[in-house]
């Protein structure tokens, strides 16, 4: 009999459809740049390589959605790293049309990380509590 989850929190729900609508808006980020390669011949490569990123990102985002939904925590930590990683440089640029997203992102990564987003993690996924030993006790 499949285990039953609990019902997941409005933040954590908010944070999924954000990653599904920077997923998307990342794959038509991706086409831009591919199509503008294919227009130009100057930074051909660029375009090309900033495609074929965005693209992969999009992908591997709506590929760990699924595993978020189900309360997996290596899912909160892989789009957690992503949307830092990705998300703080665009806003540092400051890229115009791709600042949105990466505002997004890391508005997601917040909403994943707040406490009731995290109490439905600890509920799908118990983490043992560490008991505090002085070294050398047995």
């Amino acid at each position: 009999m499949p285990k039953l989850l609990p019902p997941r929190p409005f933040t954590l729900r908010a944070a999924i459809v954000l990653w599904l609508a920077v997923a998307l808006l990342l794959l038509v980020a991706a086409g831009t740049f591919i199509t503008s390669a294919a227009v130009q011949d100057l930074d051909r490569a660029g375009f090309i390589g900033l495609g074929a990123l965005f693209g992969a990102l999009a992908v591997l985002q709506l590929l760990l959605l699924l595993p978020l939904r189900r309360g997996r925590r290596s899912a909160r930590e892989v789009l957690s790293t992503i949307g830092i990683i990705v998300g703080v440089p665009i806003i540092v640029r400051g890229t115009p049309g791709l600042s949105l997203i990466a505002g997004a992102m890391l508005v997601a990564v917040l909403l994943m990380w707040l406490p009731q987003s995290s109490d439905y993690f600890q509920l799908t996924q118990p983490k043992a509590r560490k008991r505090f030993r002085l070294p050398g006790a047995r």
